[in-house]
């Protein structure tokens, strides 16, 4: 039987000749930009196409995201959903997970992110910003910095994201704890422990990295307890959701200096309101939620459909797949 697929034309472009070598019943279904897809010559809705499978990219504007999201959850033929996303909090993703409809998460992002995250912290133990300025007023200052070597990394999440910013700072000798729902042994790290574990080694940690699921178990998990729990001085960096944090508890922290600097690239709502006091806070270092867009993201979620494809044809286990169940069910 043929496997129709929907996709961008863009995305069907970068992946024609790998599509054609994987020998597959397929037919694309192109995606349009106003959330319709083309049956043979004719556009439709896609809710109503023959589609089996549907190829969400960052090809497509979030209006189209948007209307595709709902056509799927609206579909009676749509079995699997592989998508760009990381995170699925936006409610469109329950809806589809409620119908049963396999979804294969991204890794895609893992890579540039946990650069992200070690760009900012090796920023900031080196004192970038005091090299420049003396440069600027042509002093000959020899500044001491802070090493990356021995200082101790606790990252909340150990998904696919943590354990790429886990082998970068094991690379500089930095002593990786992973945090994880399970708390199993994983690579890059040094020591893994349970969530149920995470403020007991709060105290230790130079540098806490969020990148775990917004969840009901996550949901405002960094309050005023988790941050009085935290090393005086730390450095707390959140890649995972706004929902994660608990705002005014934090700008509480960073004013009395229990947390030395937090960088922040996501936040609730997004875009974050002008009138955010995180704007001007002097310890605060803020991205518009761009942590991801590094050059190879959009090649290796490329590569990640390409690898899923064979996988679904073949009625395997996919890269990535959610457990709905459990998605379902942790659902803040």
């Amino acid at each position: 039987m043929t496997l129709n697929v929907v996709m961008h034309p863009a995305a069907r472009d970068r992946v024609s000749d790998r599509l054609a070598a994987l020998n597959l019943p397929l037919q694309v279904l192109p995606l349009l930009e106003d959330g319709r897809c083309m049956v043979g010559d004719r556009p439709g809705p896609l809710a109503e196409a023959p589609a089996e499978a549907v190829w969400l990219t960052s090809d497509m504007g979030g209006r189209t995201f948007e209307t595709c999201l709902k056509s799927i959850a609206a579909s009676r033929t749509v079995r699997w959903v592989q998508t760009f996303n990381a995170g699925l909090d936006h409610p469109g993703y329950r809806a589809i997970a409620a119908r049963g409809i396999r979804i294969g998460a991204s890794s895609a992002q893992a890579v540039a992110i946990s650069e992200y995250v070690f760009a900012h912290v090796l920023d900031l133990y080196q004192g970038l910003a005091e090299r420049r300025a003396a440069q600027a007023a042509g002093e000959w200052k020899q500044l001491p910095f802070r090493e990356i070597a021995g200082a101790r990394w606790l990252l909340v999440g150990y998904g696919n994201i943590g354990r790429e910013i886990g082998k970068r700072a094991g690379a500089f000798g930095a002593h990786v704890i992973g945090v994880r729902r399970s708390g199993a042994p994983a690579p890059h790290a040094d020591e893994v422990c349970a969530m149920s574990e995470l403020r007991d080694r709060l105290g230790d940690a130079d540098v806490v990295v969020l990148c775990c699921p917004h969840s009901s178990e996550t949901d405002r998990l960094v309050d005023a307890g988790f941050l009085a729990a935290m090393k005086q001085g730390a450095v707390l960096v959140n890649v995972a959701r706004g929902g994660v944090v608990d705002d005014a508890a934090l700008l509480a922290a960073l004013d009395s200096g229990q947390v030395g600097t937090a960088v922040l690239d996501v936040f609730e709502p997004e875009p974050l309101p002008r009138s955010s006091r995180y704007w001007t806070h002097p310890s605060v270092r803020l991205t518009g939620h761009c942590s991801f867009a590094g050059n190879g993201t959009r090649g290796r979620a490329d590569d990640l459909f390409i690898a899923n494809l064979p996988r679904y044809a073949k009625g395997e286990a996919l890269v990535n797949e959610v457990d709905l169940k459990l998605y379902l069910e942790t659902l803040p």
